[in-house]
This record gives structure tokens, C-alpha cells and sequence, in this order.
């Protein structure tokens, strides 16, 4: 019991199995400015028993699209491409595009958004896990390299325009927001969890753990643990890719039973955020445990070595060589960013992301002006 709450119940999920969600930007296909259009694209979609659904949200110009549970690279790969083919034939056909992105380079929004919703797009990965108690320690541990991944989804250079000196300008808006962050490392089982969001219910700031906008957190409702607070990427692709090095991060410590990161780890936390959404793929982390510096490069190339020895997963490799395209040319914000430098116009940014969404195959970048 939590007071005289009962525990919330935390689902049965497969271990090692993943969800993949994303939102993606809706454009006009003349003017590549955002456009109402995901619930006609969301009516298009409809179909039965398919790996995945798409959802408008309330924000019209946003489509919201998630996997079912996936094993492995090729299923998150085959199934986002699937995804993509059929997003992208129905958005023609009313006159729309779809780009990925973390942000339109123009606009914060549609115009429809909930009062205080972030005006952004982003993705969460849900990871399975064996029970609640090992969604808090595994989130511990994958919340100490979610600057890592903030810093290779980060797509999101511009904002209302202009540069905004930062590679996920989404990111550092979010990070304003109530409850952004770390969890907080005292927090060691399911129950303290429970009890932490209980006493922010007593003061009317959270009623469940979804409340909540730690960059990871545990899901009760899908059995699992969540990273997020990710910008979502040019390519699903390389969602698909960075979901999995997620996936072999808890993998790993899934196989390390009892074991914690030390406890200063949420110390370094905000700075390693912070290098993230200002530098992205060229940026540095710190260790919290052996408080080392090394490049993000460094330490990612370090990790996709470690785990794809050990990974059960064979078409890990397949998604190791995406990361490493990632890490290239300082990643996709200064793909964008390159764009403007050689001459294209802010807007023309939205039009370069729906090229990319468009392409069958991941560009890293090299995509004609």
C-alpha cells in the first residue's frame, strides 16, 4: 500500500521486447509549413491486425504512429519501413507531406496544441521488462546514457526561424518542463516510485507515473521501461537503430542482477544533458562512475563494440552500422545546418526532412537541395 493507495499494477511484458513510438510533422506538399491534416491521414490508415497504428493527437499537424512489441533489428527495421511506405502513400494522397524532425525550423506548432504541450516531435522507446522492481533499476542505468541518445536522435537545430545555437532546440525547451529530468536516484523499487508520485499527488502535480517527464521512466502500463525525451529522427531508420542499442543497454544489465550505478550518478546528469542538446554527436559525456571525459563518439563506438559481442540479436550489426552514419558529419542537426550554410532558405529545411522521410533508404544527409 502507498497511504491508502493500493500499489499501482505494473503489466506483464516479454523481456527484451520493444515498442517504437514516434510523431512525426504533417506538411502542405507546396509550402512545406505544417498542416491539420493527421486525423485524414490517421482515417486512410485504418486497418486491422497490422504491427503498428497511427493516432492523431490533439494537435492536428502531429501523427503520433507506434509499433507493436518487436524482437530484434530486422522486425523494428521491417516494420518502420512498412510503416513509412504506407504514411507516406496516404499523405499524398490528400495533398500532405510527413517528415521527421524534433522541430519544425519555422513554426513551434499547429495551432491546436494543449495548453503547456511541448511544440515538438519526438519518439519513446518502451523496453520489456521481467517485473517492476527491475523497470526502476534498469531505468537506472539507461538513464545514465540517455544523453547519449538525446545526442543521436537530435534533430532539431532551428526554432521559430532561427538558430538556436543548440542541435535539439526540442530538447532544451522540455527540459523547462515540471518533472523534466533524472529519476531520482533514492527511488529503488517499484514501491518508492509508487510512494514518490503519491506525494506529488498531494499537491496536485501528478496522479500515476505518466505524469511525470523523467527522460526515463518506468511504464506500468506496457510492463516495461521508457526512454524518452528523444527528438525523432530524419529516418525511421534510424529510429529503428537507436531503439535498439536502447534494447541492448538493458539487455546488458538485465544480465547483471542487483547491481546499481554508483550513487553520484545523477550529480553529472544535467551536464551531460545539457552537452547533449548543445553539441549532439560531437559533444562529450562524462562517466558518473569513473568521472572520466570522453567524446560522445568515443563512448557510443565504445558501447555498439561491447554489446554486439554479446548481443543475441544477430541483425544487431545491421543497426550498429546505422549509429555509426549518426555519428558522421556531427549528425543530423548539422546535416541541417550545412543545408543553411550553403545557402538554403529555413523553410527549405522542412522540405529537405520530407525528402529524407521519403527515401527508402537512410541518407545520411546527402540529399540534394
Amino acid at each position: 500500500m502507498v497511504g491508502s493507495m493500493p500499489l499501482p499494477r505494473f503489466a506483464r511484458a516479454r523481456p527484451g521486447s520493444m515498442r517504437i513510438g514516434l510523431e512525426w510533422m504533417v506538411l502542405d506538399r507546396m509550402t512545406y509549413d505544417l498542416r491539420p491534416a493527421a486525423p485524414d491521414i490517421v482515417f486512410r490508415l485504418e486497418r486491422p491486425h497490422a504491427a503498428w497504428a497511427a493516432t492523431p493527437e490533439i494537435d492536428a499537424t502531429t501523427l503520433d504512429v507506434a509499433t507493436s512489441a518487436l524482437d530484434g533489428y530486422r522486425a523494428a527495421a521491417d516494420t518502420l519501413e512498412d510503416m513509412r511506405c504506407c504514411v507516406r502513400r496516404e499523405a499524398r494522397s490528400v495533398g500532405a507531406a510527413v517528415a521527421g524532425g524534433g522541430a519544425h525550423p519555422v513554426r513551434t506548432c499547429g495551432g491546436q496544441r494543449e495548453p503547456g504541450k511541448l511544440a515538438g516531435f519526438g519518439m519513446h522507446v518502451q523496453i520489456g521488462v521481467r517485473d517492476a522492481d527491475e523497470a526502476v533499476r534498469i531505468g537506472a542505468w539507461l538513464n545514465q546514457r540517455a544523453p547519449l541518445f538525446i545526442a543521436l536522435s537530435a534533430s532539431s537545430p532551428y526554432w521559430r526561424g532561427r538558430d538556436s545555437g543548440f542541435c535539439s532546440a526540442r530538447n532544451t525547451v522540455s527540459g523547462a518542463f515540471q518533472a523534466s529530468g533524472v529519476m531520482p536516484s533514492s527511488l529503488r523499487s517499484w514501491q518508492d516510485v509508487a510512494q514518490h508520485v503519491a506525494r506529488l499527488g498531494c499537491h496536485g502535480l501528478a496522479t500515476r507515473v505518466q505524469d511525470v517527464d523523467w527522460d526515463v521512466r518506468p511504464d506500468p502500463e506496457r510492463g516495461a521501461v521508457e526512454l524518452r525525451a528523444l527528438d525523432a529522427p530524419l529516418h525511421p531508420a534510424y529510429a529503428a537503430a537507436i531503439a535498439c542499442y536502447a534494447r541492448e543497454v538493458c539487455a546488458e544489465v538485465a544480465d547483471r542482477p542487483g547491481v546499481w550505478p554508483c550513487a553520484r550518478a545523477a550529480e553529472l546528469y544535467p551536464w551531460n544533458r545539457f552537452n547533449a542538446t548543445r553539441c549532439g554527436v560531437l559533444g562529450d559525456w562524462v562517466d558518473p562512475c569513473t568521472r572520466r571525459k570522453n567524446s560522445v563518439d568515443y563512448v557510443v563506438r565504445s558501447d555498439l563494440a561491447r554489446l554486439a559481442a554479446r548481443s543475441d540479436d544477430p541483425d544487431f550489426p545491421a543497426a550498429c552500422v546505422l549509429i555509426h552514419e549518426l555519428l558522421h558529419n556531427g549528425g543530423q542537426a548539422r546535416w541541417l545546418t550545412a543545408h543553411m550554410a550553403a545557402g538554403a532558405g529555413t523553410i527549405d529545411l522542412a522540405r529537405l526532412a520530407s525528402a529524407m522521410f521519403d527515401s527508402p533508404v537512410a541518407p545520411g544527409g546527402n540529399v540534394e537541395q
